[in-house]
This record gives C-alpha cells, sequence and structure tokens, in this order.
C-alpha cells in the first residue's frame, strides 16, 4: 500500500522528468544509494571539494532530487532554508555560482537530513 510520502514523490519527479523515477525502488521511496550519492555531492559542495557547477556537468540529476527529497522527507525549517538559497534558482539560468551563506546552511541542513533519511524511510 502506498503512502501519500510516495504519492506525492512519484507525482513530483513525473512532472519534472519521468526519466527521475529511476532513482525510486519498488516502494516508491529514493533508493539509499541515490540518496547516498545525493549526501556525496552535499558534502563535496559544503567542503568545496566541487562547485554548483562541476556538479551540474556530472549529475544534474541532482538538482532535481534534491527539492523532491526536501518536499518529500524534509522539515518546515529545511524548506525554508531552501527557499532563502540562492545557488539553486542560479543554476537554473546558468549564472555564475558561488555558495552564499544561506546556501551553505541550507547545504548543512540537507546534509544532515539526508544522514538520517535510513531511519526517516516510511515503509520498512
Amino acid at each position: 500500500m502506498m503512502g501519500p510520502v510516495n504519492d506525492f514523490l512519484v507525482v513530483y519527479l513525473d512532472s519534472i522528468d519521468e526519466q527521475l523515477l529511476e532513482y525510486l525502488d519498488e516502494d516508491d521511496e529514493l533508493k539509499l544509494d541515490a540518496v547516498q550519492r545525493l549526501r556525496f555531492y552535499t558534502t563535496a559542495l559544503l567542503d568545496g571539494s566541487i562547485t554548483p557547477d562541476h556538479v551540474e556537468d556530472d549529475w544534474p540529476d541532482w538538482y532535481q532530487l534534491v527539492p523532491a527529497f526536501v518536499a518529500t522527507y524534509g522539515t518546515e525549517e529545511l524548506q525554508e532554508l531552501e527557499g532563502a538559497s540562492v545557488f539553486l534558482e542560479a543554476i537554473e539560468e546558468q549564472d555564475d555560482v558561488s555558495l552564499t551563506e544561506a546556501d551553505r546552511a541550507y547545504l548543512k541542513a540537507l546534509e544532515a537530513w539526508l544522514g538520517m533519511y535510513p531511519e526517516m524511510r516510511t515503509t520498512e
């Protein structure tokens, strides 16, 4: 039986690009390896080992999956941090992107949430 979380995630990703549905498992939850990969890039952005542009070149789906993750699993606070961050929109407009304090605050919170994901999954 699917929960509202799963329905939301499926509809959300499908509305962007149905290929993103490949990141879901049989329970329509994000696959653990996809979440680990999201976290890897998030950490790399935070420590400055890659730039937002590199992520765009290397794994553009990161920019679709992160807002989907936040919308599905995140707290209101995390959603507010995402709203205050600049780089997600700057990437879409192909502006030069360097992380602001708001971006860093968002990525730090996101990194923590991604790390808790295995315990957060709504299905057993």
